[in-house]
């Protein structure tokens, strides 16, 4: 006997597709992220004792989810519900570092001063930074629609 032939023109095996999760679960992943942030923020309202230093850790909490947040946006580009929060935890944590330096009776007005000039400063970098790139993915929109062939 002889073996049977390979067919002539063998076909690829078609790649697995990806596992698509639940909205279930996907409601569950957001329930539990809510609940893990407002625990931090709940801990440092309650735990730490003095009002600026409150202010302060959630500046720096603010911050740190707001990098998270764009960090998921850049891997997403959900522009629906990502950037909005990453844009929000940027306005706590820099409301909160404002607050924390001006609520703040130990230092001197100078010292004030300059650190509101170099949170300012780091705000307007921030913003023109968040501009320039939103620019930027416009010019690339408006370049890709220009590469479709209509029939």
């Amino acid at each position: 006997m002889q073996p049977a032939s390979a067919p002539a023109n063998p076909s690829p095996a078609a790649a697995p597709a990806a596992p698509r999760m639940s909205s279930v679960v996907l409601y569950a992943i957001l329930a539990i992220a809510v609940i893990v942030i407002a625990a931090i923020f709940g801990f440092i309202l309650v735990y730490v004792a003095p009002f600026t230093a409150q202010l302060w850790w959630m500046g720096v909490v603010g911050l740190i989810f707001a990098l998270l947040f764009y960090m998921i946006f850049a891997s997403t580009h959900n522009r629906t519900i990502v950037m909005p929060l990453a844009g929000a935890f940027f306005v706590i944590g820099v409301g909160s570092f404002y607050g924390s330096i001006l609520s703040d009776n130990v230092s001197d007005a100078l010292n004030k001063l300059i650190l509101i000039v170099i949170e300012s400063i780091f705000v307007v970098v921030v913003l023109t930074a968040i501009f320039m790139m939103s620019r930027g993915g416009e010019q690339d929109k408006v370049r890709k629609s220009q590469r479709k062939v209509t029939p």
